[in-house]
């Protein structure tokens, strides 16, 4: 094969690969150079440049190229070079439309294809041309235009910051839809500053510490586990010996073991019953370790995990989280190596070559976080990761975000899958702006789980005002609203010790209003007397303040996301027998909301009952449309955790659990000493919600690098970026920023994801 042969067969395999995949012809093509130093081809012999003719395929004529010239001194003269600049464009795009006359963007006398930087900016051509197309980015020429490696619009729609005007897109190219790329022969690609001051460097190869390029991973692939894992460079990938293997059971451990890290990772494969419930597996998995984890002396969910799809379209639940407390002090891989046999239902024994636990402080305080996915197969995949629980808690170590990377679901997929490059661009137009409306029971037993919302208040509050969002707090209590003088969803706004206090004016609380938030939560309007009426109180709370109104302090913000934080240990009075309302009788009995229940023969029941509220919180509702959308959260019980008791014992949370998992909320446990960590993944989770930043496809979340304006940001959660995957968006942590600011985050993908809905 000659080299020009050979060429254009890789850059048609690999079409609008990044520029990290874009291969070279290697300089042995040639077999043999004449005593002048031309190359001999094994198919063609020796051949010389001659006027009028195209030796290298690139459509610029031999004599127009140089007989005698070679711009990149790889020995190739340029007339037999089809990338003669070396600079990954072909010769045949950077011609331009009449190669007899070449391009020269500088007008230096050089024609681009002779020089790597066309326009003089300071940016290379292949660095501002990522995949060598010679277009830039997905901004597209003609409405509803089908362009490889970007997202399809429809007949009347272009690419980010484009407008379909007659069949036309305008304007022609725009910082939105540059998917990080510039043009090579301009020196100011989109009319504002010039192109070497974008945060386009993030797309670019750099070294492995270097935070000025995309970040470079590790892959590990398994084809009997049918997984494929992305990982840190630094991690220690091995897989684990079976006694015994069945089908489909297969086990891997990867650690990051420097003194930032300190994690234990791994992912396991067991059958499970095709057509099973990924959620109710999650929860047994829950129980299961609750109950059989070694030396464990508690065991507490902060948060259930969000159930939905993967990016690839399997049903999952990521990042459930469990605290664990151990009656001596473990590492976190001796930990891990303790859960993967409970995980594969196996004896220790039976578990063989795992790694020494030689890493992570010992503690008795760790955190556990994992996904689980369901393949159609029958194939239940685990991953997760184990920490020190003060690790994690440290925004100064790395510990906490790789925890999420190994369970937030982004890091897996098929053996059969491959990753590629991506880059998003984004303008920040505005801060996140978040509406917060908590629901709160207010019985006796709830006393000590309000006063740690007190507690953690500022907390909260702090992180809330670190990531940039501007954000209001409503709290309403669960009054049986069927008793009159009450009015269902009322929220709070000032402190008081009167338990029948109405609450005083219905209005958002602002940020600086942290006492009168916490003096709320303490005593909610009204006094419940035993009934908790929550649902009702839910949806009022919502509908009573729409429509939303700019301006209003008693409306949702028109601009605002909304999030709902429902606070109880109660099952919901409006489903219990002997309780009427709205013309629906309750249904179940004591026993049937009993904690260790866990499900019910009455599910039909309750979907039924609910569907009206999470109508209202998927923007579905008759008279509320959109206005209504909503996240909503819970702090309640969970399957089998008490720490009410015999005399006050806490309740399964029927329907508020349907709700939550309708509008892809968690659940953090009622019975957790310290609610502060939950507190703090739902507030992460609502910055994310709101987030200006959202990526256009699913990241790899280890492989992200962000840039903004000039500034290379770490992943940090003290002063930097950081991710969050119930929203796929980019939080901004200490970073203040301005409107109008660019932002450019690269990262790997895997490339058999499906379209985000």
């Amino acid at each position: 094969m000659t080299r020009l042969a050979l060429l254009l067969a890789v850059v048609l395999a690999l079409g609008g690969c990044p520029k990290d995949e874009f291969q070279t012809v290697p300089d042995d093509a040639a077999v043999g150079y004449t005593e002048a130093g031309k190359p001999i081809y094994p198919e063609a012999g020796p051949v010389e440049c001659q006027p009028g003719q195209d030796h290298d395929g690139d459509k610029i004529p031999d004599d127009v190229e140089g007989c005698k010239k070679d711009s990149d001194g790889d020995k190739y003269l340029d007339w037999e070079d089809p990338d003669a600049d070396a600079d990954g464009i072909p010769d045949a795009v950077e011609a331009g439309p009449d190669p007899t006359h070449p391009v020269d963007s500088d007008g230096n006398g050089k024609p681009d294809f002779q020089e790597k930087d066309s326009d003089k900016d300071g940016v290379e051509d292949g660095e501002e041309d990522l995949n060598h197309d010679g277009l830039l980015g997905c901004c597209l020429s003609k409405c509803g235009e089908k362009r490889k490696g970007c997202p399809e619009v429809k007949a009347d729609e272009c690419g980010k910051g484009q407008k379909c005007v007659s069949g036309a897109c305008q304007p022609a190219v725009d910082f939105l839809c540059s998917n990080g790329e510039s043009d090579p022969k301009k020196g100011t690609s989109f009319g504002t500053k010039p192109d070497k001051e974008l945060p386009s460097f993030v797309c670019r190869k750099a070294g492995e510490t270097s935070a000025a390029g995309y970040k470079p991973m590790q892959f590990k692939k398994s084809t009997t586990g049918d997984w494929h894992v992305a990982l840190e460079k630094d991690a220690v990938y091995g897989e684990q010996q079976l006694t015994a293997p069945k089908a489909k059971e297969v086990v891997a451990s990867f650690d990051l073991q420097g003194p930032s890290q300190g994690v234990a990772g791994f992912i396991v494969s067991i059958p499970a019953a095709a057509g099973s419930d990924v959620g109710q597996l999650a929860s047994a998995l829950v129980t299961k370790i609750s109950q059989q984890l070694p030396g464990k002396s508690g065991v507490s969910q902060l948060v259930s995990g969000a159930a939905g799809t993967s990016h690839d379209k399997f049903p999952t639940v990521t990042g459930t989280q469990l605290a664990i407390t151990l009656s001596s002090a473990k590492n976190p891989p001796a930990v891990r190596n303790d859960l993967l046999p409970i995980l594969l239902s196996r004896p220790p024994a039976e578990v063989t070559s795992l790694p020494a636990a030689t890493f992570g402080p010992s503690t008795t305080t760790l955190l556990l976080a994992f996904q689980t996915l369901l393949r159609p197969d029958g194939r239940l995949l685990i991953m997760g990761a184990v920490a020190a629980d003060s690790m994690v808690k440290d925004p100064t170590k790395t510990t906490g975000f790789h925890v999420d990377d190994l369970s937030n679901g982004t890091g897996l997929a098929t053996a059969g899958d491959s990753d590629t490059l991506e880059c998003d661009a984004f303008i920040l137009d505005r801060q996140p702006i978040a509406d917060v409306i908590w629901i709160v029971d207010e019985s006796g037993s709830m006393d000590d789980n309000r006063q740690d919302i007190v507690n953690n208040a500022s907390d909260f509050f702090a992180r809330a005002v670190k990531s940039g969002l501007d954000f209001r707090m409503g709290v309403a209590g669960m009054k049986d609203v069927t008793t009159g003088g009450v009015v269902a969803g009322k929220f709070c706004s000032k402190v008081s010790t009167n338990t029948s206090d109405d609450g005083g004016t219905d209005r958002f609380l602002l940020p600086s209003e942290q006492t009168i938030f916490q003096g709320c939560v303490k005593n909610p309007p009204y006094y419940e007397g035993g009934s908790e009426f929550g649902l009702v109180n839910t949806f009022e709370a919502v509908a009573r303040h729409l429509p939303r109104k700019a301006g209003d302090a008693a409306k949702i913000r028109p601009e605002a996301t909304l999030v709902v934080i429902i606070v109880t240990d109660e099952a919901p009075q409006e489903f219990k027998s002997g309780t009427s309302y709205n013309g629906k009788s309750g249904f179940l009995g004591y026993n049937e909301y009993d904690i260790s229940q866990c499900s019910s023969s009455k599910m039909s029941q309750i979907n039924a009952y609910v569907k009206e509220w999470i109508d209202l919180f998927q923007g579905k509702n008759a008279t509320h449309g959109l206005e209504g959308k909503a996240i909503v959260h819970m702090i309640g019980g969970v399957c089998n955790s008490n720490c009410g008791g015999s005399l006050m014992p806490i309740e399964y949370p029927w329907g508020y659990e349907q709700i939550v998992k309708a509008t892809g909320g968690q659940i953090g446990d009622i019975c957790q000493k310290n609610l502060g960590t939950t507190l703090q993944l739902i507030i992460d989770s609502v910055t994310g919600a709101a987030s200006p930043a959202v990526l256009d496809l699913v990241p790899i979340s280890a492989s992200l690098a962000v840039g903004l304006n000039q500034t290379p940001l770490e992943r940090s959660r003290v002063k930097g970026f950081d991710y969050n995957a119930a929203s796929n968006s980019l939080l901004f942590i200490g970073v203040p920023f301005t409107k109008g600011d660019q932002v450019v985050a690269s990262y790997r993908r895997w490339v058999k994801q499906q379209p985000i809905d």
